[in-house]
């Protein structure tokens, strides 16, 4: 597996990932009603384009240009998308893109890495050293989800 930065052309892979992540690894934190909301079946493709554009996040790579995960770091060190292929959950995806966050973010001096994450994230981040701020109710349509807003002093590695 390799860590790359994501290339023009592969919104839609990006999207299939987030989606088939949602619906078959959240499930264990959410219910149908809140999978559905999150990641609905149908998107605006133009949007999501502009928004995974302007994330321009790094992408894990397995043999054959495979994308098993993605994630991006916003200039204000937000982690913007932190998402594994349900297929590539626990073999080290997301311990390859958490470091090259953390790579990007020593390069770009940042002092504080932030994230919104949901229930089955949040072993994750704490395990990296993230404390929760706040846990939050997330509106999507007419749908309530729960998440926590997470911070990691980088100091503090």
């Amino acid at each position: 597996m390799q860590i790359r930065k994501y290339q023009p052309g592969e919104e839609r892979a990006l999207w299939r990932l987030f989606f088939d992540t949602i619906h078959n690894v959240n499930t264990r934190d959410y219910t149908a009603d809140q999978v559905q909301a999150w990641a609905p079946e149908i998107i605006d493709e133009h949007l999501w384009r502009v928004r995974i554009q302007a994330m321009e996040p790094y992408v894990c790579v397995a043999a054959d240009d495979v994308v098993v995960g993605y994630a991006g770091l916003l200039p204000s060190g937000y982690i913007d998308h932190f998402y594994v292929h349900h297929q590539w959950q626990g073999q080290g995806v997301g311990k390859l893109l958490y470091a090259a966050i953390e790579t990007a973010a020593d390069q770009q001096n940042l002092d504080v890495l932030t994230a919104d994450v949901s229930i089955t994230a949040r072993p994750f981040f704490t395990a990296r050293g993230f404390t929760v701020v706040t846990q939050q109710e997330v509106t999507r349509g007419t749908t309530v989800l729960t998440n926590f807003k997470m911070v990691k002093r980088l100091g503090d590695k």
